[in-house]
């Protein structure tokens, strides 16, 4: 487990799956979130694809957990390139875990595992640029936002802005360790 101030990262389990679901019935943040359309799953296809995933160390996911025990989410450093060092993160955390300052937290913990853990140099964060608490999140952890793609996404039937955030290992100062990376 990675624990930081206010949420623990760990492995999801299939105990998981029911509340995580949840993300997937939030069509408008689902739809948002991904990079292939929505279409509705049911709980039991769910648990078919857990049971039959494979070990991917490009794609590495975590459940986001308070302090307390509470599934808050997930998130993920996927697209990892081992040749160049980089990689991307994600999270999404439950519609009631929003707001509550956990998002800094487990992005702070996902640069700390792929910059310390991982070795890798660079890491990338793509989100609607109309996801403002997202942004906030980004850039209180310190990335620095990079670009935007003008019209990129299509979600719920209209065109969307993407803001790109970057953050290199020796950008990364966590509070938690004696040294930057």
């Amino acid at each position: 487990m990675l624990r930081g101030d206010r949420v623990l990262l760990r492995a999801v389990t299939k105990e998981d799956l029911v509340a995580l679901h949840r993300l997937n019935d939030d069509v408008e943040t689902a739809a948002g979130a991904v990079t292939t359309p929505w279409v509705p799953e049911t709980i039991d296809q769910v648990i078919a694809h857990y049971e039959q995933r494979k070990p991917d160390p490009a794609n590495v996911h975590f459940a986001v957990q308070s302090l307390s025990g509470d599934l808050l989410g997930s998130c993920n450093v996927w697209g990892i390139d081992t040749l160049n060092r980089n990689g991307h993160l994600g999270i999404s955390l439950l519609p009631e875990a929003r707001g509550h300052g956990y998002a800094p937290d487990a992005l702070r913990l996902l640069c700390d595992y792929a910059f310390r853990i991982r070795g890798l140099n660079r890491l990338g964060l793509e989100t609607l640029a109309t996801n403002s608490a997202m942004i906030a999140a980004a850039e209180k952890t310190g990335f620095r936002r990079e670009g935007t793609l003008r019209a990129h996404a299509w979600v719920a039937g209209s065109f969307v802005d993407e803001a790109l955030f970057g953050l290199l290992a020796s950008e990364f100062h966590d509070p938690h360790t004696t040294k930057d990376l």
